[in-house]
């Protein structure tokens, strides 16, 4: 029997044990970098643009692109794939073809929008024939979606769909691609009407289409939210959609995220105004108490309720519920009214049109 312990080996023999178990690690570290460099990389890509993100994607990118390049990346797509869950790694942003809209309605020399021709009258629903309705945007859509889908199938001649995603919006695609699923959904649904609401995750830089980055608020960020807010108003109105109901962000309890917010609304309400058959809804005034921010109102019979979520800014099933009327009010007024519009842009609720602040950025 060898009764030596380890204290009693050669010195050159422990020196070779420690050494390969040093060896070991360090390969396996390698590995276990390359086998989740796809991973590392995803994060890095949906980090808000600036210096941060550029160090770890310099960091990570070779990584991912040896493991790659070594097949080391297909066992967790495969295990992702196999168990339905989504792609480890980046995954390439579709570019979406956007058809051209009509440049914005002349004015006179009021400032006022001249006339436009009347356009096809909007078909009215009827038992068997429901007007198909698309609700899209972040998780601020996601509980007055929710209220309207209800108010939707209470009236039995409107069939919705609530599409919302958390942490997401129109700056970046690479995480998720709006425009896409605007095309895509607009081809399979056949959505005469649909209601949007974006921008509580907007306020970060944006990346125009040949790379330049502009830090949100900027003269040139704006300039690219407004050809965003474009693209998604003509995908909309080219799968089909007859009326697009653009929500604004309701007011923020922070004033920094306050002041983002009323930037973006003014962006919302301007771009409403230039494309005919898009109606703004001004979700800050529906919220605004007096022009401030409040975290109970009251209701139509003069009762407090809570109609923000105890993060400040998410809204409660109340809260939603008060927004889904809003909008359910401008749905009612062009396509159950007695008499049509006589013109083609949507008209006005009562809610919608006034300006509510002067000018100045997850989930449920």
């Amino acid at each position: 029997m060898n009764d030596r312990g380890p204290e009693k080996l050669p010195f050159g023999r422990r020196r070779r044990t420690a050494a390969s178990a040093l060896i070991a690690i360090l390969v396996a570290f390698v590995f276990g970098v390359l086998f989740n460099a796809p991973a590392m990389k995803k994060t890095a890509m949906e980090l808000p643009f600036g210096g941060q993100r550029s160090f770890r994607l310099a960091l990570v990118s070779p990584a991912a692109a040896v493991s790659h390049w070594f097949y080391l990346d297909r066992p967790a797509r495969f295990a992702a794939a196999a168990l339905g869950k989504p792609d480890p790694g980046p995954v390439p942003v579709e570019v979406v073809v956007v058809t051209p809209r009509p440049t914005p309605r002349p004015t006179s020399a009021s400032g006022k929008p001249r006339p436009q021709p009347p356009d096809k009258p909007l078909p009215r629903p009827y038992a068997g024939h429901p007007m198909h309705l698309y609700i899209a945007g972040d998780s601020m859509a996601g509980i007055p979606g929710m209220a309207l889908v209800n108010l939707s199938n209470d009236t039995h001649l409107i069939k919705p769909l609530l599409d919302y995603h958390i942490s997401t919006g129109l700056v970046r695609p690479d995480f998720f691609n709006w425009p896409a699923r605007l095309q895509q959904q607009a081809r399979t649904l056949d959505p005469g009407a649909a209601v949007v609401m974006w921008g509580a995750n907007d306020n970060q830089g944006v990346q125009t289409s040949s790379g330049k980055v502009y830090e949100f608020g900027s003269d040139g960020w704006v300039k690219e939210y407004r050809k965003r807010i474009g693209d998604a108003i003509a995908i909309l109105f080219d799968g089909g959609v007859r009326r697009i109901y653009w929500v604004g962000q309701p007011i923020m309890p922070s004033s920094t995220y306050d002041r983002q917010i009323r930037l973006m609304n003014d962006v919302f309400r301007d771009e409403a105004r230039k494309h005919p058959g898009v109606q703004y809804i001004d979700a800050y005034q529906v919220f605004s108490d007096g022009g401030g921010y409040a975290q109970y109102l009251r209701d139509e019979q003069g009762e407090m309720q809570q109609v923000r979520e105890a993060d400040g800014e998410h809204l409660t099933y109340a809260g939603g519920m008060r927004l889904a009327k809003v909008v359910m009010a401008a749905i009612k007024a062009e396509w159950f009214a007695k008499k049509k519009p006589g013109a083609g842009s949507a008209s006005p609720s009562p809610k919608a049109s006034p300006k509510s602040s002067p000018k100045a950025t997850p989930a449920p």
